[in-house]
């Protein structure tokens, strides 16, 4: 008789603890002195999975339990930890600057030094690969109007010149009948996002750095009790492959890259059919972060562009597209499934003809969309040309 009294205080029970391993947090992540959002900030609960905040210092976090400790950290800032109570709660974080200094230099340019330093200690290790579950999220406005998004979970080879295999999991695309065609700039962001030059892309690290870059050292700021360098890179006169210009955060005590910023010079976009493309800007950063034995593993690379479009017939349009690729912690993949990354990928073609998992991408977002990224999925789901 008191059966059916013990399988609904089960049934509660389960219920109970499903909820509690559905708990999530979120937030928004600000810099302390202007309340500007943080992008790319890193909020990590201890052996649990990471989260990234978007371009307006949002992030969402699956939790287990509460309270929870968590640290938010990123490269520009000083890093906090804080208890939370409540996960229902909308956390909101602010992070102080980093002081950089600049140290008196006798003689001698020590960004060459350190530069090649990195260079040679990297080279070592040319080839090692990483293997990595990852996220790729494309996204288009033309006139301020979505016209493209493509977002892909793959299983992903890295190394410390490119992305060179992966093999697509789950895929959505969403496209307007109308605009310019971004198909294969997926291999682009792969290309960029080592740190290392490759045979498309002239970055600073090559044998002999300041044989085709000139360098400049920025300041210096301690992090975790170690230092790092902000060096300035631009490429010498006559360098006509596709090379970048900005800035490399390099430990100067492990001799290792953390982080880049900056732009590429001599690149160029081709529109399809009557369609002309000048780039107007491009802002291109890329972080990196040390595994347990010390390699240096792509965290994030995310690439910005505005264009602007002459539409014979239809005027001068303006356009922007970005991109975030994100590995992640999990290293369980199928190895034998991975493909080359080849220049004629068309990951437009790819995506569109996997099977669409709805319920997937309710639970999966990769990196927390904005507000704008979801209104753009919206509008362009209710566009009849579209295919999911």
């Amino acid at each position: 008789m008191y059966k059916p009294v013990a399988l609904t205080f089960l049934f509660l029970l389960i219920t109970f603890s499903l909820a509690k391993a559905q708990q999530k947090l979120h937030g928004r992540i600000t810099e302390q002195n202007t309340g500007m959002p943080i992008a790319f900030a890193t909020v990590q609960v201890k052996d649990a999975k990471r989260a990234l905040s978007n371009e307006n210092g949002e992030f969402e976090l699956s939790v287990s339990t509460s309270p929870v400790n968590i640290t938010v950290s990123h490269l520009n800032y000083i890093g906090i930890s804080l208890q939370v109570s409540n996960p229902d709660q909308l956390l909101k974080i602010s992070m102080a600057p980093q002081v950089m200094t600049l140290k008196e230099v006798a003689v001698g340019n020590p960004a060459i030094t350190i530069m090649q330093e990195v260079s040679d200690q990297a080279r070592e290790h040319i080839n090692q690969s990483f293997y990595r579950k990852a996220f790729l999220r494309q996204i288009a406005y033309s006139s301020d109007k979505p016209t493209y998004l493509n977002e892909i979970f793959f299983d992903a080879e890295w190394k410390a010149f490119s992305l060179t295999a992966w093999h697509p999991t789950e895929a959505r695309h969403l496209a307007g009948s109308r605009g310019i065609s971004y198909d294969n700039l997926s291999y682009f962001l792969f290309l960029i996002s080592g740190y290392l030059p490759n045979n498309m892309n002239i970055k600073p690290l090559t044998k002999k750095v300041d044989s085709v870059y000139n360098f400049k050292l920025s300041g210096t700021y301690q992090q975790n009790g170690q230092e790092i360098a902000k060096i300035f890179c631009k490429p010498k006169a006559g360098l006509k492959k596709l090379n970048f210009e900005g800035y490399y955060y390099v430990n100067t005590v492990t001799n290792t890259v953390v982080k880049i910023e900056g732009t590429f010079n001599d690149m160029k976009f081709t529109g399809g059919g009557p369609v002309s493309v000048k780039i107007e800007e491009i802002i291109f950063s890329a972080q990196y972060k040390t595994d347990n034995a010390g390699n240096s593993i792509l965290d994030y690379a995310s690439f910005n562009a505005i264009n602007k479009l002459k539409v014979l017939g239809m005027g001068i349009q303006r356009s922007a597209f970005s991109s975030i690729l994100y590995l992640m912690d999990e290293d369980n993949i199928h190895k034998s499934e991975l493909n080359p990354v080849k220049i004629n990928v068309n990951d437009s073609q790819l995506t569109k003809a996997m099977t669409y998992n709805e319920t997937f991408w309710k639970n999966n977002q990769g990196v927390k969309r904005t507000e704008k990224e979801q209104s753009a999925i919206e509008i362009l789901e209710k566009t009849p040309q579209v295919k999911k």
